[in-house]
């Protein structure tokens, strides 16, 4: 970028602030430079060079910053203070709140606090801004005197660790340098402790939290094994393995009754789901997962593969009490505009049905049980143990992933009059499973025995 437009962007005058004019050309000469031309031996030793580079700007940066937020100085460039120098930052810089905060705190450690030669280390670049972040944080609970006693240690130990071995070895030596300071830097992090799970705009489950070491290492550990790779070429990147290990830890503890129960009744994922759904007719709104909101009819289908379903028969009343059996369905559309094109009207039809079925805490009509069935497994016990016997795992062409990563599927719906015997089951891992339902893949079974399966189209909605 030109001076020009560097000075608009970042301090609101027509030049560069006092004494950056230098640094504003370099950069400017920088990015006009033809990187082709060079030779690749040239272009590492600049990548480093320019790195080292970057950690003496920073180490720059957060002296100055140091010294406005020293002064009060936050907002002087429009003349209007601010409230803090962090809120200063956020507004001009567009950072985020914690890593404002994060950047004063290290400003105060390293130039008005008791890290001077932390800070020389980073202005000269020594260590990196990472690094000094570290040190900050780790000696912010020490008093003064002990945090530059044991600086000159910590500030080698920086020198040879990345930052994220640093944060541990700065975790062991404090234990030394202040057993007290230590303790109560313990207690804190216990009481912050937290695990949070929302549901989210897109249907989606967020989750988020903070777990001391000792439950973070063990919730690694058993996510570990189940979160690797499946196949050389498995398309998951790390983030989805890691999400898929942590439901199938959860599926396995349920199954496996390992928790206690509540109410008298083991814990156990519940879906609620309309027949029109479950046996794939039109109209049908998909299943109720409670507070994580609805799941699509497909998926409906898959769980219902395997699984224990209780029927319960109950009768819908529209406003007024009307049945909905003697209520217009969505062919009917008395208020819609009748002149609008037919696609508008079918659609508000199609909508207009699909309100009424939903759960009637959403909107939907009141229901009335008129009969409750048996809880029945679909698979029995005695049919898994057959299967695993037959299949030894996941059937799916080039799949080897073991039975316990597997649902048992019915090729021919039992809720479309499939039968649940064992040449119309097969075991499926997960993954394919979700596949053959939601992602339309065929799977069938061959007269020597063998599976094959074949790509589809995912189930749509039907033109009303």
């Amino acid at each position: 970028m030109d001076s020009n437009t560097y000075s608009t962007q970042v301090a609101g005058s027509a030049e560069p602030p006092e004494g950056l004019g230098p640094l504003v050309g370099v950069l400017d000469e920088l990015r006009t430079q033809d990187l082709d031309r060079l030779s690749a031996t040239v272009r590492t030793q600049r990548v480093l060079a320019l790195q080292q580079l970057a950690d003496c700007l920073d180490g720059q940066w957060l002296k100055e910053l140091a010294g406005v937020d020293a002064l009060g100085a936050a907002g002087a460039d429009y003349d209007q203070p601010a409230e803090s120098t962090a809120g200063w930052l956020r507004n001009r810089l567009r950072m985020g709140a914690g890593a404002a905060r994060k950047a004063v705190r290290t400003a105060r450690a390293l130039f008005r606090g008791p890290l001077p030669q932390t800070a020389q280390a980073l202005t000269e670049g020594v260590i990196s801004a990472a690094h000094a972040r570290v040190l900050a944080q780790g000696t912010r609970q020490l008093p003064d005197r002990v945090a530059r006693e044991a600086e000159p240690v910590l500030v080698e130990a920086a020198r040879r660790l990345d930052p994220p071995r640093l944060r541990q070895a700065v975790g062991y030596l404090l234990e030394v340098a202040d057993p007290d300071a230590a303790d109560r830097d313990r207690q804190h992090r216990h009481e912050r402790r937290g695990l949070w799970l929302a549901p989210t705009l897109d249907g989606m489950v967020a989750i988020g939290g903070q777990l001391e070491p000792e439950a973070g290492q063990l919730v690694r550990a058993a996510l570990e094994p189940l979160a690797r790779p499946a196949e050389a070429e498995d398309p998951r990147n790390s983030d989805q393995r890691n999400a898929d290990a942590l439901a199938e830890l959860c599926r396995r503890s349920l199954e496996g009754g390992w928790l206690p129960k509540a109410g008298g009744v083991r814990p156990q994922l519940l879906v609620t789901v309309d027949l029109d759904s479950l046996a794939g007719h039109p109209g049908g709104v998909g299943g109720e997962l409670g507070w994580a909101g609805p799941l699509e009819p497909e998926g409906c289908r898959r769980l219902a593969c395997d699984g224990t379903v209780t029927r319960v028969l109950v009768t819908r009343y529209a406003a007024g009490g009307q049945p909905l059996a003697d209520h217009p369905g969505p062919d009917h559309d008395p208020g819609g505009d009748q002149s609008g094109p037919d696609e508008l009207t079918e659609l508000q039809g199609w909508l207009r049905a699909a309100m009424t079925g939903l759960p009637p805490t959403l909107g939907g009509a009141p229901s009335q049980p008129l009969d409750l069935g048996r809880a029945t497994r679909v698979v029995s016990p005695a049919q898994r143990s057959a299967l695993a016997v037959r299949d030894r795992g996941c059937v799916f062409p080039g799949c080897d992933r073991p039975l316990a990563w597997c649902d048992a599927h019915h090729l021919w719906h039992w809720v479309d009059g499939g039968p649940t015997d064992l040449w119309n089951l097969a075991l499926v891992c997960r993954a394919h499973h979700r596949a053959v339902h939601e992602g339309g893949w065929q799977l069938t079974r061959g007269p020597d025995g063998r599976f094959t399966a074949t790509p589809g189209r995912r189930r749509h909605r039907p033109a009303a």
